[in-house]
C-alpha cells in the first residue's frame, strides 16, 4: 500500500483497525504508518485545520523586470485584503536576461547590453518580495517555484563553474520563508498541484494532464485553457488548467507577432478532505474584478 499524502487525506479519521479490516493488513503496521504521517503532514489529523478552508493565490510567468506594472499593483492591494493561507509564485519569476543563452546564441548584443543579475535581483527584493511581504498575513504558506528562466542561471553556472555559490537565486533574494521547488517539480494544497508547466503546443491542458493525471495548475503558455481527462465512473476527475502570465504581453523579442496570451492570475479554495474551487481572473490593462467581486483598477 501507498500511505502517502493522498492517503491519509481520505482515511484521517479512520481508526487503524478500520483501515487495516478494508484493505486486509496488518493493524499494527498502519498505527505504525499513521505516527509517522502524523509527523509529516499534522494539519490531516488537526481537526481544527481538518474544518477549515485553505484560501490561495498563484502568480505565474511574472518575468520581472517586464511584468505587468498595474496588474502588480492591483495584485497587492486584492492580496491585502484577501489574506491568502497560501501565495505560490509559479515559475518563470525574474526574465533572466543577463544570461539569456537564447540572445547570446544569437549575438543580440544590443539585447544584452548593460544587463546585470545583480541589478535584477534587488530590484526583485525591493520590487516584488518587500511588498508582497508587507500584504501577506504573517502566516502565510509561501510557495517558489523556478520555471525554465531561473533555470537559465543553473545552465550559465554549468558552463561557469567557479561561478556557483554566487548567482543562484536563493543566493540572492530574501527567499528564507519560502517552499522552493525546482523546475520540473510539483507542489501541492490539498488536492490541488502546482508546476511552472513544460508544453505549449495547441491542446496543452489535454498533454499535461495526460502526463500527471492529478488536478494541477500551471503557467508557461501564457494563456489560459483547461482540459478533464476521461475516468471510470467511480473515480475522481482531474482537470489541468493554465493560468495567464502577469508580464507584459508584447516583449521586444516578440518583434510585435500576434499571440494568444493574456495578463491574469488563479485564486482558488481547497476544502476539508482536499477537494478546491478554482478561479482563474483574467486582467485588463492590469485592472481586474475578484472572485470577491470587488474591482481593482
Amino acid at each position: 500500500m501507498n500511505y502517502d499524502e493522498a492517503f491519509w487525506m481520505r482515511h484521517a479519521d479512520w481508526s487503524s483497525r478500520r483501515i487495516a479490516n478494508e484493505y486486509g493488513v496488518d493493524d499494527g503496521s498502519v498505527r505504525r504508518k499513521k505516527r509517522e504521517a502524523k509527523k509529516k503532514w499534522p494539519w490531516l489529523f488537526d481537526k481544527t485545520e481538518v474544518a477549515k478552508v485553505t484560501r490561495g493565490v498563484a502568480v505565474f510567468d511574472l518575468h520581472y523586470p517586464h511584468h505587468n506594472r498595474p496588474l502588480w499593483k492591483n495584485l497587492l492591494r486584492f492580496v491585502s485584503d484577501f489574506r491568502p493561507d497560501v501565495f505560490i509564485f509559479g515559475g518563470d519569476n525574474l526574465n533572466m536576461d543577463a544570461v539569456d543563452h537564447w540572445r547570446r546564441e544569437k549575438n543580440q548584443q544590443r539585447a544584452l547590453e548593460g544587463r546585470r543579475l545583480k541589478h535584477d535581483y534587488s530590484g526583485f527584493n525591493r520590487d516584488i518580495l518587500e511588498p508582497l511581504s508587507d500584504a501577506l498575513p504573517g502566516t502565510c504558506r509561501l510557495i517558489w517555484h523556478h520555471g525554465n528562466h531561473e533555470d537559465w542561471v543553473e545552465q550559465y553556472i554549468d558552463s561557469h563553474p567557479e561561478a556557483e555559490g554566487f548567482l543562484e537565486v536563493e543566493t540572492n533574494l530574501g527567499l528564507a520563508d519560502w517552499e522552493i521547488y525546482d523546475y520540473g517539480r510539483s507542489s501541492a494544497i490539498g488536492k490541488l498541484h502546482v508546476i511552472h508547466g513544460e508544453y505549449v503546443n495547441e491542446y496543452n491542458a489535454a498533454k499535461t494532464v495526460r502526463v500527471y493525471h492529478r488536478n494541477i495548475i500551471y503557467g508557461h503558455g501564457h494563456t489560459m485553457q483547461a482540459f478533464t481527462e476521461i475516468t471510470p465512473l467511480d473515480s475522481d476527475a482531474h482537470t489541468s488548467t493554465q493560468i495567464p502570465c502577469a508580464c507584459n504581453l508584447n516583449p521586444d523579442y516578440r518583434r510585435n507577432k500576434p499571440n494568444a496570451w493574456l495578463n491574469g492570475f488563479a485564486v482558488f479554495h481547497v476544502m476539508p478532505g482536499g477537494n478546491f474551487n478554482l478561479y482563474p481572473v483574467v486582467a485588463f490593462g492590469g485592472a481586474f474584478v475578484a472572485p470577491n467581486g470587488e474591482m481593482y483598477a
